[in-house]
């Protein structure tokens, strides 16, 4: 946690943005606490976090069903108005016309979207506009199968090509 607490930071500080591709279930909502925890904290930069996918649904099922959760998790849920999954800092992006915020120039955030290995979902629209700027930073939080863009990149792609719209190879440069 220290150490992606750290990358947030001084991605943050130096106005970039953090695009982070998460599998919608599981992993979402953990990183999701951390950066809840991290931000009210002061430990972390406060930023807008959006998320994409199908996060915000994953998350619903999480607080509908607290009681098979952690214990502390589960009276934060029930108990308290501390819901880490319902945090001020979360804006959920419902529909592709609402990625101009997030994606808008010189504002640094945090971008929580699927899918977690860059192979399809919103995520790659995030990933398009993010890649090219030395000052923006791509987390990976998961795990990146062989033969995966998410694994390219991680092994230090300095391009990768991808479909772009009308069903045209864009070359996206890292």
């Amino acid at each position: 946690e220290a150490a992606f607490v750290n990358s947030v930071n001084s991605t943050l500080r130096e106005g970039g943005k953090v695009l982070i591709p998460i599998p919608a279930v599981g992993r979402a909502q953990e990183i999701m606490m951390v950066i809840d925890h991290y931000m009210k904290s002061g430990e972390m930069v406060e930023a807008p976090v959006f998320t994409e996918g199908m996060i915000s649904e994953a998350s619903a099922i999480h607080e509908a069903y607290p009681e098979y959760l952690a214990r502390e998790l589960k009276q934060k849920i029930l108990e308290t108005d501390d819901n880490p999954f319902d945090s001020e800092y979360f804006t959920n992006v419902e529909h592709q016309d609402a990625r101009e915020e997030p994606l808008r120039e010189g504002s640094p955030c945090i971008i929580l979207a699927t899918s977690g290995m860059l192979e399809g979902g919103p995520v790659l629209e995030y990933f398009k506009n993010i890649a090219p700027d030395k000052n923006n930073k791509i987390l990976f939080v998961s795990y990146q199968v062989n033969g995966t863009m998410g694994r390219r990149v991680l092994d230090g792609a300095r391009q990768v090509s991808m479909l772009g719209k009308e069903g045209k190879v864009e070359v996206v440069n890292i």
